[in-house]
């Protein structure tokens, strides 16, 4: 076989693999996951907590626990709800090819994940409308 074709097929199988990595074995996120927060800062209210009239850090500690419910997942689509003591709305995301990385979308905001472990995620809401602004992160742990 000559070096060129050896070179070819040596590219073509890294590139086969680079694929298969990147598709892996999409994470299974269906289930109930809860925590708290870890930082950040709020300024208003949104749907799912009090107003803050100032900005407002959160931080570990503070116990107001939110909960994020996957109740359905087709391939990397999923479909659920994300909650407080105050309320809830419906969320639906997308696990990128990364398999760590995961994207939502509720009414009213945006927020990403990055999956820690099969059983720890580290979820982040940011809002930015006329009446509240959010960056703020929580520890979920799947029950």
């Amino acid at each position: 076989m000559s070096r060129r074709v050896q070179l070819a097929a040596v590219a073509l199988h890294a590139w086969s693999s680079i694929g298969a990595m990147a598709q892996g074995d999409i994470p299974n996120l269906v289930g109930t996951w809860t925590g708290t927060f870890t930082g950040g800062v709020r300024q208003g209210g949104g749907d799912l907590a009090p107003a803050d009239a100032t900005p407002t850090f959160v931080h570990e500690g503070m116990n107001r626990v939110y909960t994020l419910k996957i109740v359905e997942q087709n391939g990397r689509g999923i479909v659920g709800s994300w909650s407080s003591v105050k309320g809830s709305e419906d969320i639906q995301g997308v696990i990128r090819l990364d398999n760590q990385t995961v994207l939502f979308a509720d009414p009213d905001s945006y927020q990403s994940a990055r999956i820690l472990s099969p059983s720890e995620l580290e979820f982040c809401n940011q809002t930015a409308n006329t009446k509240d602004r959010f960056a703020f992160c929580f520890l979920l742990k799947r029950q």
